[in-house]
């Protein structure tokens, strides 16, 4: 499946101050302000976050980074950094994937893996979150000043780093690792929401 490039040369609209949206309890601690969080952790000098959106065929969103970008051309999931101006972490989470799919948070159902640290170039100690975000709907509407494709992938895709005709170099080994982990995050909630309904 080869990628499928934006036709809407237009910016997605900006996410509206306080985006609607419901989280489990497993995420609660992610519903601090930037500042509280960092105050909490004074090593760290800022926040990025990541969405995994997953559509009804249990296959991720992954985006193709902008050719003019830092990692050109290379996949990864939506994200980005958590501004001062963002109620909590997770309102981050949801104006990140307006602001570069056009995709409107419904719930974020949980927490892949345990976050990451790394250095930037300035240098800053940021570390990286990552959820699980269910959404409204599914019609992808790319950023060109970021992401220039994007293709949904299944488990196996990811994995291999071949969709179609597409290869997949990711940005990071960081962000190939926490792809093969929300699939495995979004198998493991499944089994456990089945069991309940038993």
């Amino acid at each position: 499946m080869a990628p499928v490039p934006s036709v809407t040369p237009a910016t997605p609209p900006l996410a509206p101050l306080a985006p609607l949206f419901t989280s489990d309890t497993s995420v609660a601690n992610f519903k601090l302000s930037l500042d509280a969080y960092l105050e909490m952790c004074p090593k760290l000098d800022g926040i990025c976050v990541g969405a995994f959106v997953f559509d009804k065929a249990s296959r991720l969103l992954l985006v193709q980074r902008a050719p003019h970008d830092s990692f050109p051309l290379r996949w990864e999931v939506p994200g980005g950094s958590i501004d001062a101006e963002d109620e909590t972490l997770l309102h981050g989470v949801a104006r990140e994937l307006l602001e570069e799919t056009g995709l409107t948070a419904r719930h974020v159902s949980g927490l892949v893996g345990k976050g990451y640290t790394f250095l930037t170039r300035r240098p800053l100690c940021v570390c990286k979150y990552s959820f699980i975000v269910d959404v409204e709907a599914y019609n992808v509407k790319l950023d060109p000043n970021e992401h220039t494709a994007f293709l949904w992938a299944t488990e196996d895709e990811a994995r291999a780093k071949k969709c179609g005709d597409v290869h997949l170099v990711y940005t990071t080994k960081n962000q190939e690792d926490s792809i093969v982990e929300a699939f495995e995050t979004k198998r493991e909630k499944a089994k456990l929401e089945r069991a309940r309904h038993i």
